[in-house]
């Protein structure tokens, strides 16, 4: 500890009326008749560490991928080889003219026509293409090119997480209808005997099994131990997870061909996945407000309720101008820019605020870090937040120092929100850091294509909902309640509520409500508002 760190705890110590206590890198702190002790961070690698919310996230340093990649990564992890290993796809490319069941002068045609539809091309400057996973066979026998640190079957696992253990059911019933062969059209079922074919001649055997998810092994450590221990005390949002769980289940019972039913599954989960990040992020950044006005002195809220934070408007209604004063900008802004992107620096600050908590209160501390459940713990005990807020003005004292900045003095009540600041001090000048474990991991689950959650136009970002989002969310809200149709207003809207998503206005839910009827999902049995019901058409 510097001299200089030292004399800036004193001073804030002396402002406080706090009688302080400094050995090594441990202060202890004792005021208005509470007490106690707290090792600082001792160095930038020990605060990088706190970079991550092991109850939220399957993993730390997962990257956002394309949807289709993610199901591949998914499936390939559920799919056992038992002798040799994966060739890549470009060799089945290759191969396709000369396995091919047609005659030869219509071999390199129908492979050129399969190259096309089976292939997917991404977009980019140096895109990577690869198998579309319709099949399990396909990412069971065989790998892509361009494979980087994304989700893969650790996912799956992660949200199969019911509370207790691992509730398997929905992982095995995806890999059911990925693995039958249900659906398939006559070219499907020919690229998938040609795609056997040369993996079986390469030497490939494989075996499906949802009971891979707890087997698989990487470079570290078994992934189902890694998972169950960053389990250990429970989810950071079990609604969430048991939710998603009910989702992609339903999922499961869609009437659809089978490309469509494939690509309804990619987007239910790139939904949920992106929705996730945003209830986590939301809850993360709202509960530090919380925690930091609660240190200040004010009686501690009612923690963040993610409801229709996620504010829209339809896609569905023609090309309309956009403002980045409209509700669904400003909720963008709220969400993306100010929490999302904020989210390594906010878990760090989450995880200290928590640690300070803990200090101040020993066993009666929440056993998550949970923000604003932390400010509702010391709010219940209010002389422990004079504490409180000396630790936690002094820990960003001296996240302030580790950046290479002289440590400064806070004013009391400051700590909760010089906490924040600093945490987001950690990442200046590495704003990619920020965005690969927030911003990139939405953007690439539903932004940009069929199936969106958020577009950009000009400057302006904004949520909207497309048809595709619609039609999705009419089926898993109805299934999910177990009615055939739910009337719109005191219903269906409340529904989409819980997912976090909300009509910007009264005039957005009227064109919703148009879209929706243009999607046979909607009947209107007067003109009154009461008497419009969301339908099931499937």
């Amino acid at each position: 500890m510097t001299p200089k760190f030292r004399e800036a705890l004193e001073q804030m110590a002396r402002a406080r009326g706090a009688v302080l206590r400094v050995t090594g890198d441990r202060i202890s702190v004792a005021t208005q008749g509470r007490a106690a002790e707290l090792d600082l961070p001792g160095d930038a690698g020990a605060v990088d560490a706190l970079a991550d919310l092991p109850s939220a996230f399957p993993s730390r340093a997962a990257r956002g991928d394309i949807r289709e990649k993610t199901l591949y990564n998914i499936i390939q992890d559920m799919v056992v080889v038992t002798q040799g290993s994966r060739p890549r796809d470009t060799e089945l490319q290759a191969k396709l003219p000369q396995v091919l069941h047609a005659d030869p002068a219509s071999r390199q045609v129908l492979a050129s026509v399969m190259a096309r539809q089976y292939w997917f091309h991404p977009k980019g400057k140096s895109p990577s293409v690869f198998l579309t996973p319709f099949h399990a066979d396909l990412p069971g026998e065989y790998d892509y090119v361009g494979r980087y640190k994304s989700f893969r079957g650790s996912l799956l696992l992660f949200l199969c997480f019911d509370g207790n253990g691992f509730d398997l059911s929905v992982a095995d019933e995806a890999l059911d209808f990925m693995q039958g062969d249900g659906g398939l059209s006559p070219l499907d079922r020919e690229l998938l005997r040609a795609a056997r074919e040369v993996a079986t001649s390469s030497g490939l055997h494989t075996s499906p099994d949802a009971r891979r998810l707890l087997e698989i092994d990487d470079e570290q450590a078994r992934v189902e131990s890694r998972v169950r221990s960053r389990l250990s005390r429970g989810a950071f949002d079990q609604d969430a997870l048991d939710l998603i769980r009910r989702d992609l289940r339903n999922v499961m019972t869609l009437q659809l061909p089978r490309h469509d039913k494939v690509a309804a599954l990619m987007l239910a989960l790139s939904v949920h996945v992106a929705l996730y990040y945003y209830r986590i992020a939301f809850s993360v950044g709202e509960g530090l407000q919380v925690a930091a006005r609660t240190l200040d002195g004010d009686a501690a809220s009612s923690p963040p309720l993610f409801d229709g934070a996620v504010l829209f408007r339809v896609g569905s209604a023609g090309d309309r101008p956009i403002s980045a004063t409209d509700p669904c900008a400003r909720a963008w802004w709220r969400l993306d820019e100010q929490h999302l992107l904020a989210l390594p620096a906010n878990m760090i600050a989450a995880n200290l605020l928590h640690s300070v908590t803990e200090a101040t209160l020993g066993d009666l501390s929440p056993v998550l870090p949970r923000p604003a459940e932390c400010a509702r713990a010391l709010a219940d005990d209010p002389p422990s937040i004079a504490v409180a807020e000396f630790l936690s003005a002094a820990i960003a004292a001296r996240l302030v120092e580790i950046g290479g900045a002289p440590p400064p003095v806070y004013d009391p009540g400051a700590g909760g929100y010089a906490l924040r600041m600093a945490a987001l001090d950690v990442f200046r000048g590495r704003a990619s850091a920020l965005r690969q474990r927030g911003r990139d991991v939405v953007n690439t689950m539903v932004g940009g294509f069929a199936g969106s959650l958020k577009r950009n136009r000009g400057p302006v970002r904004f949520f909207e909902l497309d048809e595709q989002v619609l039609f999705l969310l009419v089926k898993l809200i109805l299934d999910g309640s177990g009615l055939q149709q739910m009337p719109l207003q005191k219903g269906f809207l409340p529904a989409l509520r819980a997912y976090g998503l909300a009509p910007q206005d009264a005039h957005e839910e009227d064109l919703m409500a148009d879209a929706l009827q243009r999607l046979g999902l909607l009947d209107r049995y007067s003109d009154a508002g009461e008497a419009t019901y969301v339908r099931h058409v499937l």
